[in-house]
């Protein structure tokens, strides 16, 4: 697994991802918590939608 999804899958139990209409990119959010006495922290992505291999509704 790349690096930096390495980390989001340890730290958020899931992410929310959505097309971005006509431009072939998606973003993504999730929130994460490294332990319970940590901030929670929001992470945010965008990239190409091609990478996701999304269908038309925009679900893997």
């Amino acid at each position: 697994m790349p690096e930096p999804l390495d980390y989001i899958s340890q730290q958020a139990v899931s992410m929310q991802v959505w097309p971005l209409p006509d431009s072939g990119r998606w973003l993504a959010l999730a929130i994460g918590q490294a332990d319970k006495e940590l901030p929670l922290i929001l992470f945010a992505a965008v990239g190409r939608a091609s990478a996701l291999d999304l269908n038309p509704s925009g679900r893997s």
